[in-house]
């Protein structure tokens, strides 16, 4: 089979496994993370379409600007809002697009730096990932930020190659958004620093091109990063970008316990990203020869992924989508070794050359396809159209108005007031409370929902009691409540 061929049956397998529950609502796994994404991108195509001012809805009696990263892929949405209506499928659409751009690049990338057969191994295997397959059509911007991270590393490689103009601005303008989008991508000067090194040596630091190229990056990503921390100060809202030693980064202790590093490289990464078959042949291809020139690009890539998790380890240890970039280098080890021992449409002449090899391998990918499936599936369970809080939506809106603010009672998970369409505050079991109610109702609050299973202890559900014995209980059954604030 021809290699184009080849490239768009792996693309169409990528988009069929990726449109399942495309037009789900934002409910199940890491639904908070899309829900705050998919609020922003409302909040530009209801209130104020300026994406230097993005909101959020968990704003209480503010303005609602939030100190985030650069917000292109909801204001993109919001963009497609004005065309086809507010709906959920629309940003899942976009992501599912620049997941399909993301293994295309990588294709392009491996077949430029090795060669054309392991490029389609890293792309096939990239693309049925579970990781990839269930962030590659959620609501985020990591598909934007990893395809903006392949583009740009392809085009650096191809400047360093070709020494065309041309591609050295699309690299810079790539590893820009990407950095932009995603803060944490500037991990990818590691490599990009390798590539510099075998272009110009040693003395690629005083070049004045890589200066430039530096230059060209940081610029945009700097003036944004003030100009949101300058929204924190005005609204006291934030994504928790520059909490050093508190929430994301900069913090020892978890680096000093064995759990750490069995929770981020087995747990998550073996398991959750790569599936033990794909991790049993990604540490085999650690070990291959590197034949080609620029081939240590990989190395310095998936060096580069884990001083990232070392910078933010509690970020690490809390989302698995912060380590999405890792499965980039290491579907090109994993490649290197089907490549070798699998020739595509040679499979009896590599069956005879190596039988163990080969065996060992298929039953590696038939693995793969099985923990991938089972994988997808159970992230995909508890996205569904009977999920309570869908049917609280529709009494939220037969109590009250559009306008009215509430206070969720949801652990801080904003999830639930993208749902029911509301502004207000997102607050834990344990904050309910005489002096909290009050506060908030002071600052506007009408109304205070959430679903009951958050009341977990005693205490908890003494508070909820009270709550409900002081103010006009609308709404009640198993799964939620809606409460009128006197």
């Amino acid at each position: 089979m021809k290699s184009n061929k080849v490239l768009i049956l792996i693309l169409f397998i990528a988009l069929a496994v990726r449109l399942y529950h495309i037009t789900f609502p934002l409910i199940g796994w890491h639904s908070w993370r899309q829900a705050d994404t998919a609020a922003i991108a409302r909040n530009f195509y209801e209130e104020e379409s300026n994406i230097c001012y993005p909101r959020i809805d968990w704003r209480g009696d503010t303005e609602g600007y939030v100190e985030s990263e650069f917000q292109i892929y909801p204001f993109v949405v919001s963009g497609l809002y004005n065309l086809f209506g507010v709906n959920d499928y629309i940003g899942r659409m976009l992501s599912v697009i620049f997941s399909l751009l993301t293994i295309y690049g990588i294709y392009l990338l491996v077949r430029k730096i090795i060669d054309e057969r392991t490029g389609l191994w890293a792309a096939f295997i990239y693309s049925i990932l579970p990781l990839n397959i269930y962030f590659g059509r959620a609501f985020i911007p990591e598909p934007l930020m990893i395809m903006c991270s392949v583009y740009g590393v392809y085009f650096f490689t191809k400047w360093v190659g070709d020494d065309r103009t041309k591609d050295y601005l699309l690299s810079a303008l790539f590893i820009c958004l990407a950095a932009l989008v995603k803060l944490p991508a500037l991990y990818l000067g590691l490599p990009l620093a390798y590539l510099c090194y075998k272009k110009y040596g040693s003395k690629f630091i005083f070049n004045l091109k890589v200066w430039l190229f530096v230059i060209l990056v940081f610029v945009p990503v700097v003036l944004w990063y003030y100009h949101a921390h300058l929204l924190n100060m005005q609204t006291g809202l934030s994504f928790s970008i520059w909490n050093a030693g508190k929430d994301k980064w900069g913090m020892i202790g978890p680096l000093l316990t064995i759990k750490f590093y069995n929770d981020i490289f087995f747990k998550s990464i073996a398991e959750r990203h790569l599936t033990y078959g794909a991790f049993l042949v990604f540490l085999w291809g650690l070990f291959l020869k590197r034949e080609y020139k620029l081939e240590r690009l990989f190395d310095w890539w998936l060096i580069g992924m884990i001083v990232f998790i070392l910078l933010a380890p509690q970020a690490h240890l809390a989302q698995e989508y912060y380590q999405l970039p890792f499965s980039i280098p290491a579907s090109v080890f994993i490649a290197k070794v089907f490549s070798k021992y699998v020739r595509l449409g040679e499979f009896k002449k590599s069956f005879a050359e190596n039988k163990t090899a080969f065996s060992f391998l298929i039953i590696c990918l038939v693995s793969i396809f099985i923990l991938s499936f089972l994988r997808v599936r159970n992230f995909m369970k508890s996205e569904n159209y009977d999920a309570p809080v869908l049917k609280l939506a529709e009494d939220v809106n037969l109590h009250s108005e559009e306008g009215d603010k509430f206070i969720t009672i949801t652990e801080s998970n904003p999830n639930m007031l993208y749902l029911i369409s509301r502004k207000g505050w997102t607050g834990f079991p344990d904050e309910i409370s005489d002096n909290y109610v009050n506060l908030k109702i002071n600052k506007g609050a009408r109304f205070i929902t959430g679903e009951k299973n958050v009341f977990k202890t005693h205490d908890q559900k003494e508070k909820f009691n009270k709550l409900k014995d002081e103010n006009e209980v609308l709404v009640e059954n198993e799964s939620y409540y809606l409460i009128k604030l006197k």
